[in-house]
């Protein structure tokens, strides 16, 4: 697993302005055919299309940092990212799930979340 101390904005230079708007692109796409194949017959609205492609672009760049994390080729990574954009909000816990199994400080944080709460709350007041 990469543990290199490359910064966020360094990270984001990896993939380009260019790499990010296409990623965007792809999410909002598979969020618009998410849209679309969920109307069944009802009138399509706007607001619906405008609340599904936001989802969908977010969970699209969630899982292109995620990829980029664990250096998957940018053509995998433009795939998978259509595939959990269209697949919306299920996707990020799927996300969440690869990290936890893959990543071990994170992966201990979220298992055992109280432990570290006590940790963090423990102080003592005067």
């Amino acid at each position: 697993m990469p543990q290199d101390v490359i910064s966020f904005m360094e990270r984001l230079n990896e993939y380009g302005v260019f790499g990010y708007i296409w990623i965007l692109f792809v999410s909002f796409w598979a969020g618009t055919v998410r849209y679309l194949t969920s109307l069944k017959g009802n009138k399509p609205t706007f607001f619906g299309w405008i609340i599904e492609t936001i989802i969908s672009g977010f969970v699209g760049i969630i899982v292109a940092m995620t990829c980029q994390y664990f250096k998957v080729d940018f053509l995998l990574t433009s795939a998978i990212t259509g595939i959990a954009a269209h697949n919306g909000t299920r996707s990020i816990y799927l996300v969440g799930e690869i990290i936890k199994k893959n990543t071990n400080l994170i992966g201990s944080v979220i298992e055992e979340p109280e432990q570290y709460s006590k940790t963090l709350y423990s102080r003592k007041k005067d």
